[in-house]
């Protein structure tokens, strides 16, 4: 995260001139690809159209003051939404955390704010009365008229259900895959070593919360599995010639209406299903195992419990195409998702899941490898 109050940061912008405050949309005045976090005392309020701003001062590392301003809603919606002027006492400090102006370093738009008081808004609170929020439905959509993707997202499993993703393909390995997974066993498994599997799997695994950050030119998900942390960029960037393969990949995206499909190549060599067994084909399922387990063949019996599906590798070449929907109401989103490799796989894998919106923070993996420990 970028911090403007970085003091060498402060003074390396404020050197270049400053152009007069005008008024833009935000996908072209600020950066919503970056989060800047901002403090100080208020000096100013001004709930006017078509936008308000709060005006405060902060100190940098040299003792200099800094007169800062971020943009809010615009002053009409504002009042509508119980915002009053007495709410941003005078010389009362305030904490903002929001997109940065990409030529003023001293603007920036404002999607949380934090008062003296304690109280936390963000750009579409609701105030009552009492000066007390109300509660504040997600809003479904962006001011791009995107989606609203943003936010911490994590799987939650319906009693009874299975663990993981569903509804996976069946799988059809070439004789270069089925070469290439001869002889795995769990010692091969990313999981047992502290790394990711894959950008699928990782997504869901273990119920870990992930974390979007959706900007006009790109689009950040961190998992909380294994801290995988992906770029999907939605400007027409491409892979740079030099790009070293990696778990990840490199992603580009593009909305089709409502549906976000992204499409990720650049892959090092790895896992699609991880081998949870020594030997070829299924083993049986490892004590706390979370992994789904597809059924091959037609369906199991009722109440019958399988094991970990085959191990299935992916070689260089692999594409994964996802496509993501939002709900109704903006607090499920739904992925669909292909595998394809010209290399180890006869045909495309395809699947889908679901994460929930959640309120829970998220917390990085901190994997401690206990492999050792496990082989004694």
């Amino acid at each position: 995260m970028s911090y403007l109050r970085d003091a060498g940061l402060i003074m390396a912008l404020l050197a270049s001139p400053l152009p007069a405050f005008a008024h833009h949309g935000s996908s072209g005045q600020f950066d919503t690809s970056t989060t800047i976090e901002l403090a100080g005392e208020i000096t100013r309020i001004r709930l006017v159209n078509p936008h308000a701003y709060v005006y405060f001062d902060s100190t940098d590392e040299n003792g200099e003051v800094v007169n800062l301003r971020c943009e809010l809603q615009s002053g009409s919606l504002l009042k509508r939404n119980g915002w009053t002027t007495d709410m941003f006492e005078i010389g009362s400090h305030i904490s903002i955390v929001g997109s940065p102006d990409r030529t003023d370093p001293t603007t920036c738009y404002m999607s949380e704010i934090t008062f003296e008081n304690g109280v936390v808004a963000s750009r579409h609170s609701t105030f009552d009365d009492d000066g007390t929020i109300e509660a504040e439905q997600r809003q479904t959509t962006r001011d791009d008229g995107t989606p609203n993707i943003d936010g911490n997202w994590a799987m939650v499993r319906e009693e009874g259900a299975r663990p993981g993703g569903g509804g996976q393909s069946e799988t059809v390995l070439t004789q270069a895959g089925a070469a290439a997974i001869e002889g795995a066993t769990s010692d091969d498994n990313p999981r047992y070593q502290c790394e990711a599997t894959n950008i699928v799997m990782d997504w869901w695994f273990d119920q870990m919360v992930n974390t979007i950050e959706q900007g006009d030119d790109q689009i950040t998900m961190t998992y909380g599995f294994m801290d995988l942390e992906r770029t999907i960029y939605l400007d027409d960037t491409e892979m740079p010639d030099d790009f070293e393969p990696t778990r990840a990949g490199f992603s580009t995206g593009e909305w089709d209406d409502e549906t976000l499909i992204v499409t990720t190549t650049g892959f090092d060599e790895g896992w699609i299903n991880a081998p949870m067994s020594d030997g070829e084909g299924p083993g049986e399922r490892l004590e706390g195992d979370d992994r789904p387990a597809p059924p091959e063949g037609g369906d199991r019996p009722e109440g019958a419990r399988g094991g970990p599906p085959s191990p299935v590798k992916n070689s260089p070449e692999l594409v994964v195409v996802e496509e993501f929907t939002l709900n109704d109401d903006g607090t499920a989103l739904t992925r669909t998702y292909t595998f394809t490799d010209a290399v180890y796989l006869d045909a495309p894998i395809t699947g889908s899941d679901t994460v929930t919106l959640t309120s829970d923070s998220y917390e990085a993996y901190a994997c401690d490898d206990l492999t050792e420990e496990r082989s004694e």
